[in-house]
C-alpha cells in the first residue's frame, strides 16, 4: 500500500470514528483466528475458547491476570488429600431454564476427556478425576486418583455443559445451536465456519450485567483487514493487530491500543517419529532418506543453536514478542531462570549436523498457519533463511489454520502456539509432551511422537505434591529435560493487544482470551 493510499484510509477512518456513534446494542469484534467449532469439548484453541468462555461456565473462572476465582462454584476446599469439594452457586438455570445440577458437572467432566475427532481436547486437564459426586444440591465432591493441588487451576478450562442438551449429541449438533444450550453470559445464536459466530445476550445470567445486547465475532485473518475494519468503524474492537500497525492505531484519535504480556510460547515441533514424513524430509540432493533426520537430537540442537531469537522478537515481530527458549517466561511459576536467550550459534550447528551423520545437510518443509498467530508467517521464512544457511535447506508451506488444525501430525516440522493454560509448565509437560495415553488423559496434543518415560514420572509426581517449592523444582526439572532434549524448539513469547473504539474498556488478559462479556462502557 502506497504513502497516499495509507493517508486516504487513515482520514477515512477519523472521519468515520467521527460520524459513526458506538453501536449501542450489538459488539462486534474482528477476530484473528478462525473458530472450528461451537463445541467447547472439541478442540482446546483460543478462538474456540474465546467463544466458548461466552456460552458456557466453568466451575472455576481466572481473572484477566491470571487469579482464581469463582464460577459456578463459589468456594472450594480440599478435604483430604484426594479429594475436593465445591459449593455450587445457587439458582444458575440453563439457557432454556432448566436448572443447572451437580449431575450436569459429572456428564461434563466425563465428555471433556474424549470428544470423538477432537484435533487436541481437554482430557490433560481431567487426568487426576476419579469420581464426581454431591452431598446436598449445592455441595458437589471430586475425588482424584491421587493427591491434585492443581484441579481448581485444572478445571479453569473445562466447560460446564447440560447432560439434557448434550446427551447422545454430536459435535456437530454443538455446531448447529441444538445442544450448544450453557449457563453463560451469552446464548449462541448462530455459528458460521469461516465467517462470524452471533451471540445474544442471557438476561438470567448469575454474573454481573453484561452492557451488549448482542455480540458479533467476525472472523478477520487478514490482520491489515482488521485495522482498516476498525478505522471504518466496521468493528468496534480487534484481537492481535499487527506489530506494524500498532503506531498508527495508538495515534489515532478515537482508538485505543490495550495491551499486556502473555503467557502464549511459539514454538516450533519436530516430528521425533524414525520414519521420514513423506515428502517434507529428504536428502540434500532430494532423494529419499532411510530414516527421519529429526528423529535424532543433536539435528534437533543444531537447528535450535541456528535460530537468532532476538532478531526474530526485535526485528521480524517489531519488539511485539519476548524472545525464550523454554515453555515460559522468565519470573513466571516453574520457569527455568537458567534458561536465557543467547545468540545464534551457526558454526556449532553444522558441527553438530556433521556429527549426527549429515554433513551436506538436508531438505526439510516447514509448515505455518496463515491465520493463526501474529507475524508467524513471516517469522517461518526468517527461521528457514537461518536454517538454509547451515545446510538444511528449508521450505515454508502455509496452510489456513482450519486446514492446518486438522493435519497437525502429518508434518515433519510445524510452528505452533501454546498458551499455557494452567499458569505453569504443566499444560504443556502434559498435553503437548507428555506420552500419548489416553487411558491417563495425558498427550492429547501430542502430535510430534514424542516420548520420554522420564518425563512423565517426574510431572505425575509434580501433580501430587502439595508443596508449591517442592512441585515447583520437579517442574522446573522436567522443563530443562525437555529442553535438553530438544523435545520442542522454544522461539517466543506473544505480547498481547487489543485495538478498541472510544468508549469501550477492556481489560487485557494474560489468557490472550477475547471476551465481549468483559468489555465495558467509559465515560463519555
Amino acid at each position: 500500500m502506497n504513502v497516499a493510499a495509507r493517508r486516504s484510509l487513515r482520514l477515512l477512518g477519523l472521519a468515520a470514528l467521527a460520524a459513526a456513534p458506538l453501536h449501542a446494542e450489538t459488539l462486534t469484534i474482528g477476530m484473528a483466528g478462525a473458530v472450528t467449532s461451537a463445541d467447547p469439548h472439541f478442540h482446546n484453541a483460543s478462538p474456540n475458547n474465546s467463544i466458548a468462555m461466552q456460552v458456557f461456565d466453568r466451575l472455576v473462572e481466572r481473572a484477566a491476570g491470571g487469579a482464581l476465582a469463582p464460577g459456578l462454584a463459589e468456594s472450594w476446599r480440599p478435604v483430604s488429600d484426594t479429594a475436593w469439594e465445591f459449593r455450587l452457586r445457587p439458582g444458575v438455570t440453563w439457557h432454556d431454564g432448566t436448572p443447572l445440577t451437580a449431575d450436569d458437572i459429572a456428564f461434563s467432566l466425563a465428555r471433556a476427556r474424549s470428544v470423538p475427532n477432537s484435533p487436541g481436547g481437554f482430557g490433560g486437564f481431567l487426568r487426576a478425576v476419579a469420581q464426581v459426586s454431591s452431598t446436598d444440591a449445592t455441595t458437589l465432591r471430586i475425588e482424584t486418583r491421587g493427591p491434585s493441588p492443581g484441579l481448581p487451576g485444572d478445571l479453569v478450562n473445562v466447560a460446564i455443559i447440560s447432560r439434557h442438551a448434550g446427551e447422545g449429541a454430536a459435535t456437530a449438533d454443538y455446531n448447529a445451536g441444538r445442544a450448544a444450550i450453557g449457563t453463560g453470559a451469552f446464548r449462541l445464536r448462530a455459528f458460521r465456519p469461516g465467517d462470524r459466530v452471533e451471540l445474544e445476550r442471557n438476561p438470567a445470567w448469575w454474573g454481573a450485567a453484561v452492557p451488549w445486547e448482542a455480540a458479533s465475532y467476525r472472523m478477520m485473518p487478514n490482520p491489515a483487514g482488521r485495522t482498516a475494519a476498525l478505522l471504518s468503524g466496521d468493528v468496534d474492537m480487534i484481537e492481535m493487530p499487527a506489530a506494524s500497525d500498532l503506531p498508527r492505531l495508538r495515534g489515532t484519535a478515537g482508538v485505543s491500543v490495550v495491551s499486556a504480556p502473555g503467557l502464549r510460547v511459539i514454538y516450533l515441533a519436530p516430528e521425533h517419529g524414525a520414519a521420514t514424513p513423506a515428502g517434507f524430509v529428504t536428502a540434500a540432493d532430494g532423494s529419499a532418506l532411510p530414516a527421519n533426520p529429526l528423529a535424532r537430537r543433536e539435528v534437533r540442537q543444531a537447528l535450535s543453536l541456528a535460530i537468532n531469537r532476538a532478531g526474530l522478537a526485535q526485528r521480524v515481530l517489531e519488539g511485539t514478542a519476548v524472545a525464550s527458549v523454554q515453555i515460559l517466561p522468565l519470573g513466571t511459576y516453574s520457569a527455568v531462570p537458567s534458561l536465557t536467550v543467547a545468540d545464534a550459534e551457526p558454526d556449532r550447528a553444522r558441527a553438530l549436523l556433521a556429527a549426527a551423520g549429515y554433513p551436506n545437510g538436508f531438505r526439510l518443509t516447514l509448515h505455518v498457519p496463515t491465520d493463526r498467530y501474529p507475524g508467524a508467517p513471516a517469522v517461518a521464512q526468517a527461521v528457514a533463511q537461518m536454517w538454509t544457511r547451515i545446510g538444511v535447506r528449508t521450505s515454508v508451506a502455509s496452510l489456513p489454520w482450519s486446514a492446518y488444525a486438522a493435519q497437525r501430525g502429518s508434518f515433519a516440522m510445524h510452528m505452533v502456539g501454546l498458551g499455557n493454560a494452567t499458569f505453569d509448565a504443566t499444560s504443556m509437560l502434559v498435553n503437548v509432551l507428555g506420552t500419548p495415553d489416553q487411558a491417563r488423559n495425558i498427550g492429547a496434543a501430542n502430535t510430534s511422537s514424542y516420548s520420554n518415560p522420564t518425563l512423565d514420572g517426574l510431572v505425575e509426581r509434580a501433580a501430587g505434591t502439595f508443596d508449591d517449592a517442592a512441585r515447583e523444582e520437579m517442574l522446573r526439572e522436567a522443563t530443562r529435560l525437555a529442553m535438553e532434549d530438544g523435545a520442542i524448539i522454544p522461539l517466543y513469547h506473544q505480547t498481547n493487544s487489543w485495538g478498541l473504539r472510544r468508549g469501550l474498556a477492556y481489560e487485557p488478559r494474560l489468557d490472550e482470551r477475547t471476551l465481549a462479556k468483559e468489555v465495558g462502557r467509559t465515560a463519555p
